[in-house]
């Protein structure tokens, strides 16, 4: 069976070809086996050449009689001839089927009529034209009850092409108040409110019947989809009639006042917004103005304004779907009482000791598949101006949600520690530690700090709380303890924070203070990790400890899910940060809401618990392994057998500081500072001893004084001087002042250090003598050469030196180097984590202007050590080159590096290298590439276990709520009409169903992908019966697996 488009041009009508049965016959073409018959289904338009191109669809019936397959859309055309059949194209050879059968135009292509085809676009203008006109309708009679009439009308929702005379339309429209009704005025439609042809909405009768007693009629604004409309009604005033607002409610408009309602919006209108703002984050602003532009696109007839009842509206509206969605409707007060995040929806795959976890699982191996993840971090895109306060503007369900109440337990918190002062010592992070209090001004809080599920992305209950000043410790300490609240059971959890090298430090001290309700039992055992992708922003030392890839139990988890769900929530940062902190809280908990449902009901066809990464798991687990066992196998069984208890060591006591880090292969240095303290220290002991004192100031104290001279206090150069006075144009006053008093300190600095280096080193007289007398005109104090022991060749150094005072420079100069080395580490890890904070967290052109201008300050500082260590270095400058300076390659350690080489043919930077110690000991370095083979082996095999504990855990937790809205069918309250049970028992039902619908629909996704989850375990301790024999189907489950 074939479904081809059949084109003619031609004058003729396909009619002349119909057969007694009112088929369409053509002759068979000789291509063709069977004859071509089928109903005519006939569309025509006159082209501009008065060629009228007619198309129909005919179906090939096989002669065997088979039923005819559904049809095939084929788009064809041949100028050549009357009609051809297009051929079925044939199938491709490849298994998965491509976005467009070869031989077929996109179909945009076809529209446009692109190739030199008919233009299918003209035909669309045409059409939309058409419907600016009445059309074929008859121009004098009404469609409806077929009567002459001179005024037509049409509705544009109900039936665009058909004009009714105003009494049909007001019959038709008697519920449909709302539909745009347009009248022809001769020569063009104009638009008419149903309320001008005298239409009135009777409420209060649910069957549509009209009232014999109603009130007086009342004028009612409405926003609905489709604009806002002018509406009269006439409320039921029956003995058994409600009030207005419930009057209302029942004919589904919201009132924006509970007495009086002069406004309302169509739950249509809100749950598109809520739509709308949920996915596009669309500001209520923006959806009125499009109402406005709606109703009156010219801005002549603007409605009166509603904007300020629309947010009341929206915002209650919100608050409503959230009670709905936790139940609260079951409940005799439901409306009233909140518990501590409870409307939350909680993720379905994390470990809940009381729901999807067996009775025995604390006694079982392998602790870490019942580990809970969290994630810790701040976003400082959501900020909120002094708009209002929590006394006018409160949160409808203070506490119920994520955000914590900043009237609560966690602003008292906030305010008693608000003179904590976080040190921060690692890199990197010191160069946005400013960042996180600037700009603060007229600002109720700098952004936001947040705690969800690391592996599953999904927000944690109360673990959104607000930030006063930068990202603080006290802030976070609330938010970590907060989202644990209900998890006191587990033994193991993990944070995931990108400052947790700090953050980790005094945390059990510091959660002393917080409420003893959220106080983490001593029975817990606490895990900081640093998500992978901020790891290279740390110092090594840090990268050996906090790795997310070498913790034990972690799988493949990379710690930054909480950076995938700020680029989903900061989205609405422009809306939120002019609200008021009740608005924005309740705003901000429908937005967390709604990303945790759409992570829910992607649990088991996407990103999270999806087939494709358990296969991938499972795949290089036994890759990872085999080639880990490789590796084994070709060293000596001592050696591995030693290096294994050491790192099985470390596993387990990680958290004692006598524990040595196999990890931990950082190469130290002795600074400047302590090597200068070391010599000063030896010669005073040896002048103690007897040894001669030459000079009133030391060899090291002269050789730091040289040192100093070299690299002014303030860090810049003394070749800053000589810039100045090179610069082009005419110094100032000022300038001019300035220069003559830096020139005066220098050369007394340079006098008191003559007075000393004559002295270890006599032969410089001759030197500077020979070059005062060489010199024909004098020079700057800052162009004067100051002769330090490594200016002098080799082979002469020793005759102008005393003994053992050019080794002393050595042995400084040495430790110069290694600082400058380090500084430049720590300024590249510095830009690495300024870039991302700008790109992630600063908008507007003027903190970009300004964070441009620290990125070129932290830039300049880098420049300047790597300056100061080829001067240290010389005659060998060439060691360090631009390349070396801007490479980031090796910055972070990372256990699925493989080689000390990064991507592609990029090169593992020498400065970095010495950092790690690589290519220092190949015993170390082969000692190194072993423990990271093993932790590869582990993480992968671990993630194998994970995902399959959790791909059981969604299925039971879900059935669990299923069973919970079970039991909300009935209500509390007995005292409701029959009318309010039912619709509760309806509600309840439809969520017990949604949930039940996941379950079947993630079974059977990984089912078709041959994977077997067991049907949820009834672990009702009371029966003892099922229980057992749940465990042994369990074992058995188990057993295959392995």
């Amino acid at each position: 069976m074939v479904c081809a488009a059949v084109g003619i041009f031609n004058q003729q009508s396909p009619m002349d070809n119909m057969d007694a049965e009112g088929l369409a016959t053509r002759e068979r073409p000789e291509h063709l086996a069977t004859t071509i018959r089928r109903p005519l289904r006939r569309f025509s338009m006159s082209g501009t050449n008065g060629v009228t191109w007619e198309t129909w669809t005919v179906i090939e019936e096989s002669s065997d009689g088979e039923e005819p397959a559904p049809d095939v859309v084929l788009d064809w055309v041949d100028s050549d001839s009357d009609a051809e059949i297009a051929k079925e194209p044939e199938k491709p050879k490849h298994a998965f089927p491509t976005t467009r059968r070869p031989g077929r135009r996109r179909a945009m292509d076809v529209w446009a009529g692109r190739g030199g085809t008919y233009n299918f676009a003209q035909e669309f203008l045409y059409e939309l034209l058409r419907l600016k006109g009445r059309g074929n309708c008859p121009p004098d009679a009404c469609a409806g009850c077929k009567q002459p009439e001179s005024d037509l009308y049409r509705c544009r929702k109900c039936a665009p092409s058909r004009l009714i005379c105003k009494a049909c339309c007001l019959s038709e429209h008697a519920t449909k108040p709302l539909h745009i009704i347009q009248k022809w005025d001769g020569e063009k439609f104009v638009r008419i409110p149903l309320q001008r042809l005298g239409l009135r909405v009777y409420l209060g009768h649910e069957d549509g019947s009209k009232c014999f007693m109603p009130r007086t009629t009342e004028r009612l604004v409405i926003i609905h989809s489709n604009g806002i409309h002018d509406v009269s009604v006439r409320y039921c005033n029956c003995l058994q009639s409600v009030p207005r607002r419930q009057q209302l409610l029942r004919f589904g408009w919201y009132p924006a006042t509970v007495r009086l309602p002069a406004t309302c919006a169509t739950l249509d209108a809100l749950d598109l917004f809520h739509a709308l703002t949920l996915n596009g984050k669309l500001s209520v602003y923006a959806f009125y103005k499009s109402m406005i532009y709606l109703t009156d696109a010219l801005g002549i007839k603007v409605p009166k304004k509603r904007y300020q009842p629309f947010l009341r509206m929206i915002r209650q509206y919100r608050h409503l779907l959230f009670m709905m969605r936790g139940g609260k409707g079951s409940e005799r007060d439901g409306a009233s009482h909140f518990e501590p995040g409870e409307l939350v929806l909680r993720c379905p795959a994390c470990p809940i000791p009381s729901v999807n976890l067996p009775p025995d699982w604390k006694e079982r191996v392998n602790q870490y598949i019942y580990r809970k993840t969290i994630s810790l971090d701040a976003c400082f895109r959501l900020t909120n101006l002094h708009r209002s306060n929590q006394a006018t503007d409160p949160s409808l369900h203070p506490g119920a949600g994520f955000m914590l109440d900043d009237a609560g337990d966690y602003g008292l918190h906030v305010l008693k520690n608000a003179s904590q002062k976080d040190m921060n010592t690692c890199s990197g992070f010191r160069a946005i530690a400013h960042a996180d209090s600037k700009n603060n001004t007229g600002l109720r809080c700098t952004g936001v700090v947040a705690a969800m599920c690391s592996r599953h992305e999904m927000v944690s209950p109360q673990s959104v709380g607000n930030l006063q000043k930068g990202e603080r410790f006290c802030n976070s300490d609330f938010v970590a303890c907060t989202a644990l609240r209900d998890d006191h059971e587990l033994k193991e959890v993990c944070f995931s924070y990108d400052i947790a090298c700090q953050w980790i430090k005094n945390f059990l001290t510091r959660m002393e203070t917080l409420p003893e309700e959220l106080q983490l039992p001593q029975t817990m055992e606490t895990m900081p990790a640093i998500p992978k992708a901020h790891a290279p922003c740390h110092q090594i030392e840090c990268q050996v400890e906090y790795a997310m890839g070498i913790q034990p139990g972690m799988g493949r988890t990379d710690g930054e899910a909480i950076e995938r769900v700020w680029a989903f929530v900061r989205m609405c940062a422009a809306s939120i940060k002019e609200m008021g902190p009740g608005s924005r809280a309740d705003t901000l908990d429908d937005q967390f809401q709604f990303h945790n449902w759409c992570k829910l009901i992607n649990l088991g066809k996407c990103r999270m618990i999806t087939l494709k990464r358990l296969v991938k798991a499972r795949k290089q687990s036994l890759k990872q392994v085999g080639l880990h066992e490789d590796f084994t196998n070709h060293l000596p069984a001592d050696t591995v057998s030693r290096w294994t208890e050491g790192i099985e060591a470390w596993e387990r006591e990680r958290h004692h500081a006598e524990i040595e880090n196999p990890y931990a292969q950082v190469v130290k240095h002795e600074t400047e500072g302590q090597a200068r303290y070391r010599m000063r220290e030896a010669e005073r002991l040896a002048i103690e001893q007897g040894a001669p004192r030459l000079h009133d100031t030391l060899p090291t104290g002269c050789l730091a004084l040289g040192f100093s001279i070299e690299q002014q206090h303030d860090g810049h150069p003394r070749q800053k001087l000589r810039l100045l006075t090179d610069g082009e144009g005419t110094l100032t006053q000022g300038q001019a002042s300035d220069i003559q008093r830096k020139r005066e300190a220098l050369s007394r600095q340079i006098r008191l250090f003559r007075s000393s280096q004559l002295v270890y080193m006599p032969g410089v007289a001759a030197r500077l003598a020979a070059e005062t007398v060489a010199r024909r005109v004098p020079i700057d104090v800052e162009d004067q050469k100051l002769w330090m022991p490594s200016d002098f060749d080799a082979n002469v150094r020793q005759t102008v030196c005393s003994p053992g005072f050019p080794a002393k420079e050595k042995e400084l100069r040495i430790t110069q180097c290694n600082d400058a080395l380090h500084a430049m580490r720590d300024c590249e890890r510095g830009l690495r984590t300024y870039a991302a904070f700008r790109r992630d967290e600063t908008d507007g052109q003027a903190v970009l202007t300004r964070s441009q201008s620290s990125i070129k300050t932290i830039e300049a500082r880098r420049d300047f050590n790597a300056d100061k260590y080829r001067h240290c270095r010389r005659p060998s400058s060439a060691w360090i080159r631009v390349a070396d300076v801007n490479n980031m390659t090796g910055g972070g350690f990372d256990i699925d590096v493989l080689m000390p080489l990064g991507e592609g043919a990029a090169e593992l930077s020498w400065i970095w290298a010495n950092e790690t110690g690589h290519g220092i000991d190949v015993v170390e370095g082969c000692h190194m590439e072993w423990l990271k083979s093993r932790a590869r082996s582990n993480r992968w095999t671990e993630e194998v276990n994970v995902l399959e504990e959790e791909m059981r855990r969604i299925p039971v937790t879900l059935e669990e709520r299923a069973i919970w809205w079970d039991a909300r069918r009935e209500s509390e309250n007995t005292e409701l009409g029959a009318d309010i049970k039912e619709g509760i028992r309806a509600y309840a039902a439809q969520q017990a169903a949604t949930q039940r619908t996941l379950v079947g629909a993630f079974r059977a996704i990984w089912e078709a992908g041959g994977i077997e989850v067991d049907e949820a375990e009834d672990w009702n301790e009371t029966n003892e019966a099922e229980e057992q024999g749940d465990s042994e189907d369990e074992d058995d489950a188990d057993a295959d697996t392995e």
